[in-house]
């Protein structure tokens, strides 16, 4: 039996994380700048949900309405 699979819900039949390239995130977990974890575990990818004027490569200050993607870069959280 070979091919694609048909009819199944992924809903119900897909688990991890799903891929940009399908579709998704590439990420499981939001959270806001307070309750990121604790660093450094370089190449760590999550968003924030509450980002005030986020600059490029610089750590996220919380306090605002941004929901933007953020990266452990083996000493901090940046944007």
């Amino acid at each position: 039996m070979g091919g694609a699979l048909s009819g199944v819900s992924l809903t119900s039949q897909v688990t991890g994380i799903l891929p940009v390239a399908n579709g998704g995130t590439g990420t499981g977990v939001a959270y806001t700048v307070a309750t990121l974890p604790t660093p450094p575990v370089q190449g760590r990818r999550a968003w924030v949900t509450d980002a005030l004027a986020p600059v490029f490569l610089a750590a996220p200050t919380g306090g605002g309405a941004v929901v933007c993607p953020v990266f452990d870069n083996g000493t901090a959280w940046v944007v």
